[in-house]
């Protein structure tokens, strides 16, 4: 195919060549033959200067045909080269645009050597580095580990497996931060050059939205089990409730009788009493848990909430020796919440977070609240933490935490829906609560809550 079309870009150029030169030839003989042969025959007159003026003659009109034509076909010539280089230029600025914002990183490199040719400002900011820091540099100075992290030089093992591939790695950025990735590569001849294009996609975000998606189902699941646990506790807390409060009140009426009772009789009804206000506060928790009604919502100063909160255990936590830290930033906006409700999901996390510091055999005992901005899908959100180094959960627990009626605090008096009635709290504000913890290391709940716009 190149050959025919080099054939006709000769064949084209011969035949312009002849219409140019016939064109001066015409020209030649019709406007300046005559009077450059008459000033020839004027400055070399008679019989002995015949042969002079015909070389003079003959040589000036060859050499000015030849000028004539050549000078004509060298500009058409400059003229289609510029215009190709310009369109090679423009085809490079385009292409090499493309190459240095492409969203994915690109690094070619050669196969025998595997140095880097060209990367471009991704593939460089992926590795932490600069693009002229990579440029001729070897490929074994990437820090690339497959997802055992068994092999350092992961990409270079991947490159010789196959003449193309891709595989999830882990790649070292300069600071020493692990970054999932893909990176997919392709052999080719360019040039008489065997060449390797390594094309390195960051899968952290795409990792971030399947973590966030995968938190938003358990969020829902969860509230699906809040929703139908609810309506069942409505039921059963309605109809326990009278007659436990008719068995205190009559233990109660026995007990101020003056008649006599035994010592042991007294006991005992201090024990029907005592386990009959147990039950009733049961009763008070799953009513709380299964209210339907809608909350208040008003616009809630975070900071005041959190230190009235903090205020009401303020000497149980020093007396426990308990390090107390509160970081709200100065400019935290308010919520949109129901007050009285987002003070109890407070309070809850603050005393759960006292009881498993309580628990702590030894240590430092820190509880960490702070309370910030931040920014999701153009939405401005305000983040609490709650953050203690105590017991911690263990791991086959944490996945049910927020369940009714789960506990792990027995001999505590928990009834299992402390947590439960958060998260409902939470999720009608329109917000998340999620959580993350070690067993004995720490806890930290988060509770995410829209900011009041």
């Amino acid at each position: 195919m190149k050959r025919v079309s080099d054939l006709k870009l000769i064949t084209t150029f011969a035949l312009l060549t002849f219409l140019l030169t016939a064109a001066v030839i015409l020209a030649w003989e019709q406007f300046l033959l005559p009077p450059f042969y008459s000033w020839v025959d004027a400055r070399y007159p008679g019989e002995a200067h015949v042969r002079t003026r015909w070389n003079i003659q003959q040589r000036v009109e060859h050499v000015f045909i030849s000028i004539a034509v050549d000078v004509v076909v060298v500009t058409l010539l400059l003229y289609i080269v510029r215009g190709q280089q310009h369109r090679l230029v423009e085809s490079e600025g385009r292409y090499r645009a493309l190459f240095e914002h492409a969203g994915e990183g690109i690094g070619i490199i050669t196969a025998a050597e595997r140095r880097f040719v060209e990367v471009n400002h991704q593939f460089a900011c992926i590795f932490g580095l600069e693009s002229s820091e990579l440029v001729g540099q070897d490929l074994k100075q990437l820090r690339c580990e497959s997802a055992g992290g068994l092999n350092t030089n992961a990409i270079e093992e991947l490159i010789d497996s196959a003449p193309s591939g891709e595989r999830e790695l882990i790649v070292r950025t300069g600071g020493q931060d692990e970054l999932p990735a893909l990176v997919s590569f392709d052999t080719l001849d360019i040039g008489g050059q065997r060449l390797v294009i390594l094309i390195v996609r960051d899968l952290s975000e795409r990792k971030r939205l399947a973590r966030e998606k995968e938190a938003i189902q358990l969020q829902l699941l969860q509230s699906s089990k809040l929703a139908s646990v609810g309506e069942l506790s409505a039921g059963i807390a309605h109809e326990i409730n009278n007659p436990v409060n008719g068995i205190i009140n009559l233990a109660q009426l026995l007990k101020d009788e003056e008649t006599a009772l035994t010592a042991e009789g007294r006991r005992m009804l201090d024990g029907i009493i005592e386990e009959g206000e147990r039950i009733t506060k049961i009763v008070r928790d799953l009513l709380t848990f299964a209210r339907r009604d809608a909350p208040e919502l008003a616009n809630v100063n975070i900071g005041e909430t959190i230190s009235t909160s903090v205020a009401l255990f303020g000497r149980q936590l020093h007396n426990n020796a308990i390090s107390v830290e509160v970081r709200v930033d100065d400019d935290l906006p308010p919520v949109r919440a129901d007050g009285s409700r987002l003070r109890q999901v407070v309070v809850n996390m603050i005393s759960n977070a006292h009881y498993a510091l309580r628990a702590k055999a030894a240590g430092d005992r820190v509880f960490r609240i702070s309370a910030r901005t931040i920014k999701k899908a153009s939405r401005r959100f305000v983040l609490l933490e709650f953050f203690d180094n105590g017991v911690g959960i263990r791991q086959q627990d944490v996945e049910k935490i927020f369940d009714p009626f789960f506990t792990t605090r027995r001999d505590d008096g928990g009834t299992g829906l402390g947590l439960s009635v958060s998260f409902g709290i939470v999720r009608e504000c329109g917000g998340t609560l999620s959580v993350e913890s070690v067993e004995q290391g720490y806890t930290r709940f988060s509770v995410e809550l829209p900011a009041a716009r």
